[in-house]
């Protein structure tokens, strides 16, 4: 699956829906660890693969290294490989006004398909998987038009939607399913999108 797998790009590339999972501690780790949680976040009860596959916008996501040439349009598309897995291709607009992109693999680690495992170390088409749940989907619209995604340590968080911007209502329940997760929506900033939110600012 984005990731059905979410989303994560390798320095110097870019996300969506990232992976996640790197040496770095993250405000969003560290606020959680502040407060004393060790748990791996809830997940959804399931995903629908087929549902799940299509382009994703990232509205919004904590900081990370791996998009710092991303000035706007981070998106995630996701398709099925025929190996079973989920191809993944992260793209966003450069600050020189190019493109960068990078492909990888989302292979579910459950029957969930909720807690994958995202890889961008290839060759050939031939992705080397771990086994940690490094994009996790913690929330998801019933309609599949809005879904919330961070890691097993909380490091990461994205939320992803069908269109440049998310309403009000899809604001507010996004926010939600990052709070429930114990993931701070303050750590996370908007991301410029054509179309939709043209700023930075905080997710709270």
């Amino acid at each position: 699956m984005n990731h059905p797998f979410p989303v994560r790009r390798a320095a110097a590339c870019v996300l969506t829906a990232g992976v996640i999972g790197t040496s770095v501690l993250t405000a969003a780790s560290a606020e959680a660890a502040a407060r004393g949680v060790e748990s791996e976040p809830t997940p959804v009860s399931r995903v629908d693969v087929q549902r799940y596959l299509g382009q994703w916008y990232q509205v919004a996501a904590v900081p990370a290294v791996y998009e710092a040439q991303c000035h706007k349009n981070s998106k995630a598309r996701y398709s099925l490989s025929a190996t079973g897995t989920v191809s993944v291709k992260n793209s966003c607009s450069s600050y020189f006004g190019l493109t960068s992109s990078v492909r990888g693999d989302a292979k579910p680690l459950d029957a969930t398909n909720a807690r994958l495992n995202v890889s961008f170390l290839g060759v050939n088409g031939h992705f080397a998987h771990g086994k940690d749940a490094n994009y996790i989907v913690i929330g998801l619209d019933r309609d599949y038009q809005w879904a919330v995604v961070t890691d097993s340590e909380r490091r990461s968080g994205f939320v992803l939607s069908r269109t440049p911007q998310l309403d009000a209502a899809q604001t507010e329940a996004t926010r939600a399913a990052l709070q429930a997760a114990d993931v701070d929506p303050c750590s996370v900033k908007y991301t410029p999108q054509d179309g939709g939110n043209r700023t930075t600012a905080r997710y709270c």
